[in-house]
């Protein structure tokens, strides 16, 4: 982006038992060959095609579309731990159950995904020996995908994780509404403004919300000891004073119904809107936002096979980002190998500037770096925040 399984009766049990008895069992498939799992509309079949002319050897690798990263996350689960063969009502003995899918040779992640992921065991890890490109990446992209067991990015860390596209957390509105205000937002500060007060929708998560509200006040979004923060909690309150709508499903429908002159949210789905909807603009915070990544990851078990790497290689050739940026609302991966900026920490990057994506979001190099990854919490900061949220969400 469920239920009919729970409505056959016994009658249709008993009538699969009997087929399964004279034979017709056996048509279940063992063998689905290797396979590639992609986050839809995040790469192009062109680039998959390019890639199989190039290496003939990959004609068995499969591709196939995911619809959802939670969706891939669960697929990793039932791949981990596959659900028990249904019993047979009749005899009280497992009914052959089919063969489960074999686990993918990669598979589309969300960084938000990656540490719980790594905790349970659900990855292999990459061997970056067989990567090439890998160390022509960002070392902040590196440090995102180099976890330690625990699943904190650890520069010393196995690599869990290969970032490939990314964006942000930003802010979209209606023009017309705020050219009659004589101004446009410009940063977080500005959604606590009165004129704005019951005209703001955002999605419905605690980490975005009280992570602009810190990065609002001066601190960062992985602030580990929230409650240290004086004024938050009342600039919480103040927000929600604001906020008609908590949402991540509908907060760009209330925008585009004019029940909100502003929505909050991820660049990926506020991004598809700008290129139909003239009446929009979005932009992200000067004082910096949150960024997301999709990351490719190894199912566990898997036994990886050398066209996993040349598919990797490929797919990160400058060319190959050129169009997956292109084709998706994603952005490519910074890469040193297309760069044009020099210096610690920066994102610049020749590939990067010069896509039509990078002129939508209005989105700079330096701005850039003063935005950052979610991390991944300890259970006493993560308790923290929750607690700060229904706080918030009941004031």
């Amino acid at each position: 982006m469920d239920s009919s399984r729970f409505s056959r009766r016994h009658f249709l049990q008993a009538s699969l038992t009997t087929a399964i008895a004279t034979g017709l069992g056996g048509c279940w498939p063992t063998d689905r060959g290797s396979q590639i799992q992609f986050l839809r509309q995040s790469i192009p079949t062109q680039l998959i095609n390019q890639f199989k002319r190039q290496f003939p050897q990959a004609a068995g690798l499969s591709f196939k579309t995911i619809t959802d990263l939670q969706g891939s996350f669960k697929q990793l689960e039932t791949w981990h731990n596959p659900p028990p063969p249904p019993s047979n009502p009749i005899s009280n003995l497992p009914l052959i159950a089919p063969a489960a899918d074999e686990p993918a040779q990669l598979i589309s992640l969300g960084d938000r995904w990656l540490s719980q992921a790594i905790q349970q065991q659900l990855l292999h890890p990459f061997d970056p020996t067989r990567f090439p490109q890998w160390p022509s990446l960002n070392p902040r992209w590196q440090l995102l995908g180099q976890r330690n067991a625990q699943g904190i990015p650890a520069s010393t860390g196995k690599l869990w994780g290969i970032p490939y596209r990314w964006g942000t957390a930003m802010m979209v509105y209606t023009k017309s509404n705020f050219k009659n205000l004589g101004w446009e937002p410009k940063d977080w500060s500005d959604l606590w403004k009165p004129e704005l007060r019951q005209r703001i929708a955002i999605v419905d998560d605690p980490r975005e919300v009280i992570g602009l509200t810190l990065k609002k006040l001066g601190y960062s979004y992985n602030l580990t000891n929230p409650n240290s923060v004086s004024a938050l909690p009342p600039a919480l309150k103040e927000l929600q004073q604001q906020v008609k709508f908590f949402s991540t499903k509908y907060y760009l429908q209330s925008l585009l119904n004019q029940d909100v002159w502003l929505a909050v949210g991820w660049s990926n789905e506020i991004v598809p809107l700008l290129k139909t909807h003239s009446e929009l603009a979005a932009v992200i915070p000067a004082s910096g936002t949150s960024l997301w990544a999709d990351l490719w990851g190894i199912p566990a078990p898997t036994t990886v096979i050398d066209t996993t790497y040349e598919w990797l290689d490929f797919s990160f050739r400058p060319d190959s980002l050129k169009q997956m940026a292109l084709f998706s609302d994603g952005l490519p991966v910074p890469n040193t190998a297309s760069s044009s900026a020099s210096g610690s920490g920066s994102l610049g990057d020749r590939l990067f500037a010069n896509l039509p994506l990078t002129s939508l979001l209005r989105v700079s190099p330096a701005l850039l770096d003063r935005c950052e990854f979610l991390a991944p919490l300890t259970p006493a900061s993560q308790a923290d925040y929750e607690t700060l949220w229904q706080t918030m969400r009941t004031s």
